[in-house]
């Protein structure tokens, strides 16, 4: 049986560990995955995700419920990244799920990873209020509406902003398009 996001958070606003633990469990790696993306180091992803977590659950009897709890959560898990990286300097973003089609000769593959570094050099240097549109867009999977919310803007300023990160990193990348 899947508990919905808004009962869990009931239960766990009422002292229910159990029903925040399953909240964690539920979006952790998401959480994880977002952090590691805006930090770009292992170690100090973890610590984000934790720190994200924990200031949740500190914050958990303030939550009201006027926008959906991962929206929330996300919001939360970008602040603490973000802090967490002025900490470090971000190392490199890996971006796994990027795959070229193609046959899988050796040196096809050794192309996808010239082209994967690039676009993770690339996506090191977008400004942050496109890069993290952009991980929430490309890599998470998000809508509009729901970026809107977590990075408290416009509509219409997301796509802007992920229309002008296309354009940041097609110009920085068209000379691997064109060969």
């Amino acid at each position: 049986m899947n508990i919905s996001d808004e009962i869990l958070v009931q239960q766990a606003q009422q002292g229910n560990g159990r029903a925040f633990a399953l909240l964690v469990e539920r979006y952790q790696e998401r959480i994880f995955n977002v952090c590691f993306r805006i930090v770009g180091d292992f170690h100090d992803a973890e610590e984000a995700t934790m720190d994200a977590f924990l200031a949740c659950h500190r914050s958990l009897t303030t939550f009201e419920g006027r926008s959906g709890f991962a929206t929330w959560l996300y919001r939360i898990a970008i602040r603490c990244a973000y802090k967490r990286r002025g900490k470090h300097p971000p190392e490199s973003v890996h971006i796994d799920e990027l795959e070229i089609p193609g046959d899988h000769s050796p040196y096809k593959r050794l192309r996808q990873k010239e082209i994967q570094k690039a676009i993770e050099q690339v996506m090191e240097t977008l400004p942050d209020r496109l890069k993290e549109v952009t991980i929430l867009h490309f890599l998470e999977g998000l809508s509009y509406r729901d970026i809107a919310e977590i990075v408290e803007c416009p509509i219409g300023t997301v796509g802007s902003r992920i229309n002008a990160a296309r354009r940041y990193m097609q110009q920085r990348l068209g000379h691997l398009i064109e060969e």
